[in-house]
């Protein structure tokens, strides 16, 4: 299955409960259960289950697979700035 991108949001916020780990002497965390709500989005075609990257101002990034839980509208390479949400199935990793 190929990665490529199916749309995107804008003025993202995420809500997250943190689980930790020790491993060779470094504590590291993951975003356990997490949910993503953003103020608009658009799409290049309506997706359900997704491969998330959220970026934020550092050089790293967070990924995982979620659920779409919003309807989404079937109007495509636009911004529609209605309310969206994805709704983890899994963790949500620290990547660089």
């Amino acid at each position: 299955m190929g990665r490529t991108q199916i749309g995107g949001v804008l003025d993202w916020d995420v809500e997250v409960i943190l689980a930790s780990s020790i491993k060779d002497s470094e504590t590291h965390y993951k975003m356990a259960k997490w949910r993503l709500m953003a103020d608009g989005y658009w799409l290049f075609e309506v997706p359900e289950r997704v491969v998330i990257k959220l970026y934020s101002d550092g050089k790293g990034y967070w990924e995982g697979k979620g659920l779409v839980t919003s309807q989404c509208r079937k109007v495509f390479d636009t911004l529609i700035h209605e309310p969206f949400e994805i709704v983890g199935e899994g963790v949500l990793e620290g990547k660089e």
